[in-house]
């Protein structure tokens, strides 16, 4: 969940490792540091806090061409200097930056004091710098000290190792934690995410687990950790530095809500996915036969936070369009049940980073019992869309701000594709897959007329900014999007928020409320509708203060909410792309009243590549 940059060339390497750090700062904040090699030895600044606070220490005129970078957020040890990263090895011979946790490091670390080895840090990463220094001072070469200190520690890690005796050589290793070289002339990078080298050059290199990597500026060897080399190919990411600006916006998160009209366009219209006159999709990346789609018999989705709500919507999309049994699996609470694995059930795996550990390690096992998994994932080269037998790329785009916002819209609109493709592989009609088609293709417009209405939503986001806790309610395909709403409003404004079933409340939450509580509902044509409008008169009869978001012109709704957020009209099942939009804006304008950082709110890292 940290940042990790790191760079070796002819440039100063100071400028381009801050640089990185600062693309890379969403996932992680606590503290901050770089480490270079200076006329023979290791030159280390770090400081707790924003990467701002090492910037306002770097030594002046600091130059050197060769370093690594670091934005930490804690897992082993407190926030301070001493912990922050890159952590130095006795003698100092060796620096290291760690993203990952090792599990051994208390066992390993009792044997190194035992030998007298001095620790000046609480974090399980010295462990790491100490073990690789005892095996330099022991005589081995970089390659060897770091191969024989990967044989001892357990665990996950993106490691990044420097040596003050080795000028020009930086050593990469990964297991369970990303990293990507970035190749360029006579310069190479790397980077526990590409936005972090996308600036300087568009050639990448996915590290898998198990391997290292050797690097110079004019060339890198990759091995195991047997030490036998392992061939890789070079690949190019598909979008440009530019994509990470923030355009004129105050934040990422607003730019990523209103991007969301292009980002769902090119979820169903990249590589032509949309199939107008045959009235379905065509995703040719779920590597599915024409017989496949009626073996399967029952359709699973795992995933973690906001992509959990995402899968929701795409089990209701399963069922209700496609009519296969469909369940939504919170990934870490599937694996540790030990989960039954059948032949006739396709899983699907959802992760904005495609590196979100607990749906991975899910996707593992589900695999290793001989399931079919299937990945819905944003990053392209990531190590889900590696490991996956298949699936869907959502094409949103680099989405730099914590709380996730056009990859879940993106997401969900490739669970519409996918229910689309099913539904008309078993038993939906030509007329009414084309009809569907339609509808789907006028959804960014219609998005685009809920942004237009951004300054209404900050009016209701100000008259209620001081409310201490919110209730979200929805149902049907409402309910996911009320447990989103409720999540954006905890990650980014601090704000207790509970989302639950419009059915549920009465079954003891609605004790909660009072004059003081604002109630969103989302009210939406369908089914649902009269259900969740007598919800509305129950929650108002004890004085709740309703919030509604609706796509009907009702009467009954004006009366009892004391706000209304109108949406477009559409298809239910299409509803949730228009309808949480206003909750994002609602959720982002609460925590710019409140002053909150909403690009990187408190405790919160982007990707979340531990367990």
């Amino acid at each position: 969940m940290c940042g990790i940059v790191g760079y070796v060339g002819s440039r100063n390497a100071v400028p381009i490792l801050m640089e990185g750090l600062k693309r890379l700062e969403y996932r992680g904040y606590d503290s901050a540091g770089i480490g270079c090699v200076v006329r023979g030895k290791l030159k280390v600044v770090k400081k707790e806090g924003h990467l701002a606070n090492l910037e306002a220490i770097l030594p002046e005129g600091l130059s050197s061409t060769t370093g690594i970078g670091h934005t930490r957020w804690a897992t082993h040890g407190g926030v301070n200097d001493a912990n922050a990263h890159p952590q130095i090895g006795a003698g100092g011979k060796v620096a290291v930056v760690h993203n990952g946790i090792i599990d051994n490091y208390d066992a390993l670390k009792k044997r190194l004091i035992a030998e007298d080895v001095a620790f000046t840090s609480d974090t399980d990463t010295e462990v790491i710098a100490q073990l690789a220094a005892k095996f330099l001072d022991a005589g081995d070469d970089p390659e060897t000290a770091v191969r024989q200190t990967l044989e001892l520690i357990h665990g996950t890690y993106g490691l990044v190792f420097l040596f003050a005796d080795h000028p020009g050589l930086i050593i990469g290793a990964r297991n369970g934690s990303p990293l990507v070289l970035g190749v360029g002339e006579g310069e190479m990078f790397i980077a526990s995410d590409a936005n972090a080298i996308v600036r300087h050059t568009p050639k990448v290199v996915y590290l898998d687990d198990g391997e290292t990597v050797v690097v110079t500026a004019d060339d890198f060897s990759t091995k195991d950790l047997r030490a036998a080399v392992v061939d890789k190919r070079v690949e190019t990411i598909e979008w440009v530095a530019a994509d990470t600006d923030k355009n004129g916006y105050q934040d990422y998160m607003l730019k990523e809500i209103f991007e969301q009209p292009e980002s769902v366009a090119r979820a169903f219209g990249e590589g032509g996915r949309l199939v107008p006159e045959f009235g379905t999709a065509k995703l040719g990346g779920l590597n599915l036969e024409r017989r496949d789609f009626f073996d399967i018999r029952r359709v699973q989705i795992i995933a973690m936070g906001t992509a959990y709500h995402a899968a929701m919507i795409g089990a209701h999309l399963m069922e209700t369009i496609a009519r296969i049994p469909a369940r939504a699996e919170i990934a870490s609470e599937l694996r540790c049940r030990n989960p039954i694995v059948e032949k006739e059930t396709l899983y699907f795996a959802v992760s904005q980073s495609g590196e979100t550990a607990d749906t991975l390690m899910t996707l593992r096992e589900i695999r290793s019992k001989g399931g079919r998994v299937m990945g819905v994932i944003n990053v392209v080269g990531s190590t889900m869309a590696r490991e996956s037998d298949g699936g869907v790329y959502v094409h949103a785009g680099p989405e730099m701000a914590v709380a996730s916002t056009k990859a879940f819209t993106s997401q969900v609109m490739s669970f519409v594709l996918i229910a689309l493709l099913f539904a008309r592989m078993r038993d939906l009609s030509l007329s009414d897959g084309k009809s569907l088609v339609a509808d789907i293709g006028l959804l960014p417009d219609l998005m685009r007329r809920v942004l237009a209405q951004a300054e209404e939503v900050r009016r209701i986001a100000r008259k209620y900014s001081s409310a201490a806790s919110f209730l979200y309610l929805g149902r049907g395909p409402s309910y996911p999007i009320a447990m989103e709403g409720a999540l954006k409003l905890k990650e980014i404004a601090y704000v207790f928020s509970e989302g639950m079933s419009a059915g549920d409340v009465k079954h003891g939450p609605i004790a909660l409320v009072n004059e003081e509580m604002p109630v969103v509902m989302v009210a939406v044509k369908g089914d649902n509708l009269e259900k969740t409008i007598g919800g509305m008169e129950e929650i108002r009869a004890r004085k709740g203060r309703v919030i509604a978001v609706t796509n009907v012109d009702d009467p009954r709704i004006t009366r009892i909410a004391e706000d209304v957020i109108q949406v477009p009209e559409t298809r239910e099942a299409l509803s949730p792309l228009l309808t949480v939009i206003p909750l994002q804006l609602l959720a982002y304008y609460i925590a710019v009243e409140l002053k909150r950082n909403v690009d990187r709110p408190r405790n919160l890292a982007k990707s979340v590549t531990v367990e």
